[in-house]
């Protein structure tokens, strides 16, 4: 009977273990492909301090840091915030909820979000998070009329064309 008892303890061990390890290589694909939306939508455009100036390129410790582009316009100069200290506060879920129902100032194009799945803002996520907190926040929002510290990009829109009658 001791031996039986043994045999299925020895089991239920090597089971926990092999699904242990299961779920650390989804969660490896799953920081993967979190990688691959993250590079392939342009989030380190705007996030990554540097990135379009060095041609794609960024120490891992700058990643997603936020206040890479920064633009002002007649809405007010926004800020890309820091995704690796935000996401560290939130969780998966959160995130998901939160990207479903975001509508920020120009220049974010929270629109995207609506064409990938909650598995892909998940991997965002799990991506992001894995990359661990590094930075300082970003810099708050600055109201139009309001002085804003540089660097930011200033965009002008034309004066809309008089309508018909």
């Amino acid at each position: 009977m001791k031996k039986m008892f043994r045999v299925l303890a020895l089991a239920v061990l090597l089971a926990g273990v092999a699904f242990t390890a299961e779920a650390e290589t989804a969660s490896r694909k799953s920081i993967k492909h979190g990688e691959f939306l993250v590079g392939y939508g342009g989030c380190q455009d705007c996030h990554t301090p540097g990135w379009g100036e060095h041609g794609g390129q960024a120490s891992k410790d700058m990643l997603l840091t936020g206040g890479g582009i920064n633009f002002q316009g007649p809405w007010g100069t926004t800020y890309p915030p820091n995704l690796r200290l935000y996401v560290q506060k939130i969780s998966a879920q959160d995130w998901i909820r939160q990207l479903r129902n975001l509508k920020t100032r120009p220049a974010m194009p929270w629109w995207t979000f609506r064409y990938l799945s909650d598995r892909d803002l998940s991997d965002m996520y799990a991506y992001i998070h894995s990359l661990g907190p590094a930075g300082r926040p970003a810099h708050d929002f600055v109201a139009a009329g309001q002085e804003a510290p540089a660097p930011y990009l200033k965009l002008v829109l034309p004066a809309p064309p008089p309508l018909a009658h």
